[in-house]
């Protein structure tokens, strides 16, 4: 092995270990643009420099970054497969503990909020229609305020759902028991 500029010349075999790769891996980084110092012959090895490798691995993985899946080969794609698969197994893992809720459960849940909000205000006038015959306009005023405000605390009253009770709850599917209230 020589030392040139920056980086080392080695053989196939040396740079398939040094990059924790198979010599087949390093034979299709070639065909992929690999830079080679001497193409290797009859029963000599091919050399390349180690620095000028790092550099089109980074270039390489820069490209498949972009999501040019014709610019990644199969050891970059790899990693990029156990990455996500580690990703979506620590996010499964936090919905599991609670720590997070799926955007389609919170929607449920407001979704069935709003219907009974939009139900009691809907139905206050004929609620409270009897009452009014032989109020005064300031006792209509205090009944309708009143009305108004039972019916923004039954909004208000599910507060609980945020406290600690329902990380726990949450475990056992508190917020599907949330959804269904």
């Amino acid at each position: 092995m020589s030392v040139v500029g920056t980086g080392r010349n080695v053989t196939q075999a040396d740079l398939a270990a040094l990059f924790g790769i198979t010599v087949v891996t390093v034979r299709a980084w070639e065909r992929k643009g690999l830079p080679i110092v001497a193409k290797g012959g009859k029963g000599k090895a091919s050399t390349y420099n180690t620095a000028a490798v790092a550099r089109w691995r980074e270039e390489q993985v820069a490209l498949a970054a972009t999501g040019d899946t014709n610019a990644m080969d199969i050891e970059e794609a790899r990693r990029r497969k156990t990455a996500a698969e580690a990703a979506l197994a620590e996010m499964d893992l936090a919905i599991r503990r609670g720590e997070y809720v799926l955007v389609e459960a919170v929607g449920a849940v407001v979704e069935a909020e709003y219907a009974t909000i939009r139900a009691n205000f809907s139905s206050m006038p004929g609620d409270i229609a009897g009452d009014l015959e032989h109020l005064q306009a300031s006792e209509i005023e205090e009944l309708l305020a009143t009305k108004v405000s039972e019916i923004l605390n039954e909004l208000s009253a599910d507060s609980e759902y945020a406290s600690e009770d329902t990380a726990q709850e949450g475990e056992s599917g508190g917020l599907e028991a949330a959804a269904e209230a």
